[in-house]
């Protein structure tokens, strides 16, 4: 009785384990000519000022990360934002090879870092957050060109 139990668990674990996040990708064509990627679906369940967003990166060429052994030809990053500071900060990153296999990943956010250090960096011109905030929240008029 008690190996079955067992079997059962570790049987569920593993499948659990293999499961991968679903996410919804829609593009950012930035005035800067780059292009991103971002989860959609994880604005979904945004309230308020507040919300964590995945960002996906091809990077051309290749790029070298301290503490990577390889090069990184994708990255995708979860972004904490907060609107009424312009600032945000990263909780997770996972680097991927040519392959799109993971190579590293790394969780900043654990333990969760505290509300006064988790919005760090400000959001300035131009850069990759500044295109994505005005994707998402300018309206759709100002988008026709």
């Amino acid at each position: 009785m008690l190996k079955s139990f067992l079997s059962i668990i570790i049987y569920s674990v593993s499948i659990f384990a293999q499961q991968e996040e679903t996410h919804s990708w829609k593009v950012v064509d930035a005035d800067d000519g780059t292009k991103f990627w971002y989860d959609a679906s994880s604005l979904d369940t945004t309230i308020g000022d507040k919300f964590n967003i995945w960002i996906l990166e091809n990077h051309q060429p290749p790029s070298k990360q301290e503490g990577v052994e390889g090069e990184v030809f994708r990255s995708k990053t979860l972004y904490a934002i907060n609107l009424t500071t312009a600032k945000y900060g990263i909780l997770k990153v996972i680097y991927f090879d040519i392959n799109n296999q993971e190579i590293f990943s790394y969780d900043y956010d654990n333990p969760p870092l505290p509300e006064d250090i988790k919005y760090t960096y400000p959001i300035t011109d131009q850069s990759m957050l500044h295109f994505l905030v005005k994707e998402l929240f300018e309206p759709k008029e100002n988008k026709i060109k």
